[in-house]
């Protein structure tokens, strides 16, 4: 039986990009809103929309790095 070949680069980061993306949308979102209305800084909710986008792109880019790291690892050997 051959053995299964090692996930490629794309494959290993598909949750990351994934998240990264959704944060993209989500800060998207939150600056549409600041922008139309300035006040909206304030809001309980679009400040909790802010941090999760951010938690949200933190988490992908921290994923993605970690895809990388272990697809250079792979290529070496």
């Amino acid at each position: 039986m051959p053995s299964p070949r090692p996930a490629n680069l794309l494959q290993r980061s598909a949750l990351a990009l994934w998240f990264c993306g959704l944060s993209a949308l989500g800060l998207l979102r939150f600056f549409m809103r600041v922008s139309r209305d300035p006040n909206a800084w304030t809001d309980t909710v679009m400040q909790v929309w802010l941090i999760g986008s951010l938690l949200l792109g933190a988490i992908g880019a921290w994923l993605s790095w970690r895809a990388f790291a272990a697809h250079r690892r792979e290529r070496r050997h």
